[in-house]
């Protein structure tokens, strides 16, 4: 519904921030036109149909964004796509973005996620800022960088502000050097910049 609200102001602002341009179109933009044209002409279902479009949209460039952060697989590596879900709000709500990387000659797989605007993150950030309760907990706290992050056996979870975690699950014998090294090359700076 927030979603849903935040579309709809974005369309009724958008004449007044600029007029569109009709040699270059913005998909976005059209799709929040088509949304105000069809309510305006009491066509609701139609409406929502071209919210949920432009919704979709936000998601495919946020999605973009978050993924140009993850880093290149290290020689004798291979990555496959960018894989997308949402999470339920059961579970934390927000969504994830991750890829799976592979070594060409052994056995070792990596998933590296990025959840994003889950719940779950945020109750990983109280957990990274007190190491007696993170050990409590099972985890023990490493240093990345100048940024915390909490390892508990194959898996590693790396807050990076509020609104993301970075989680990586080593298999195939991942072992805890693999999953430091890849999240040392996750581009923590660029996440933090993504909106």
């Amino acid at each position: 519904m927030k979603t849903l609200l935040a579309l709809c102001a974005s369309a009724a602002l958008m004449p007044l921030v600029h007029a569109a341009d009709p040699k270059n179109p913005e998909p976005f933009e059209d799709a929040l036109r088509e949304a105000v044209k069809e309510y305006r002409a009491g066509k609701l279902d139609k409406a929502r149909a071209a919210l949920d479009q432009a919704a979709a949209l936000l998601d495919k460039h946020q999605t973009g964004k978050v993924a140009d952060t993850f880093p290149d697989p290290p020689e004798g590596w291979i990555v496959g796509d960018v894989e997308k879900s949402n999470i339920p709000d059961y579970l934390g709500g927000g969504r994830t973005i991750k890829k799976t990387y592979r070594e060409k000659a052994g056995k070792k797989e990596i998933v590296l996620e990025v959840i994003v605007d889950s719940s779950y993150a945020k109750l990983l950030v109280g957990l990274v800022s007190n190491d007696a309760i993170a050990e409590s907990q099972g985890f023990e706290v490493k240093k990345i960088g100048g940024d915390r992050a909490l390892l508990k056996g194959n898996e590693l979870n790396l807050p990076v502000d509020e609104r993301f975690l970075v989680k990586l699950t080593g298999k195939g014998g991942a072992e805890a050097k693999d999953l430091l090294a890849f999240a040392r090359d996750v581009d923590r700076h660029a996440l933090k910049k993504v909106e």
